[in-house]
């Protein structure tokens, strides 16, 4: 797919490198600054440093072609569309409604991301301990004895006759050997 930025001298070797070190440096500075402007009661300077570091961050770690194919598509029209409404306020100078509809972008682009993110974190070895919810087991369920409820499950279920006997009547097993 051409852009149009090929013919740009610079330009084609800066977007298609996909300097990561750069990206991430931009992203992490960027996060920074809108935490630290979100502190700050909502400094407007700090949070615009931050969307626009942030905003050069993410297309350098990505790429652009992946990037533009993540927050184009169709079914995530709405959320790219509050993120960047949510920057244009920001920008402009309305940065508590504008980060409020940027959370609100973020949390519809990125929310299936989440869970995968929290199993990831829980089976970090001293982060995992940290988490709430987490067991800190790092064997998922190995090693935890079932709840009482489950146990009972387990002692009703027959295999010789496909699980349909049912509670009480667990003296009459002899008929089916």
């Amino acid at each position: 797919m051409r852009t149009g930025l090929e013919n740009i001298p610079g330009v084609s070797s800066l977007l298609t490198t996909g300097n990561r070190k750069l990206g991430i440096l931009f992203a992490s500075g960027g996060a920074l600054f809108t935490l630290l402007g979100i502190s700050l009661f909502f400094n407007k300077t700090l949070l615009r440093m931050g969307n626009l570091l942030f905003m050069l961050g993410v297309p350098l770690i990505l790429g652009p072609g992946r990037t533009a194919g993540y927050f184009l598509q169709p079914t995530k029209a709405r959320a790219t569309a509050c993120l960047v409404f949510g920057i244009f306020l920001v920008l402009v100078g309305r940065p508590i409604l504008g980060m409020a509809l940027e959370i609100f972008g973020i949390l519809n682009l990125f929310g299936n991301m989440f869970p995968v993110v929290m199993v990831l974190l829980r089976q970090m070895p001293f982060i995992g301990d940290l988490i709430p919810g987490g067991n800190g087991n790092r064997n998922g369920n190995k090693g935890r004895q079932p709840s009482r409820e489950r146990r009972e499950d387990y002692e009703d279920y027959n295999y010789y006759d496909g699980g349909r006997r049912g509670r009480g009547d667990r003296d009459d097993t002899e008929q089916y050997y």
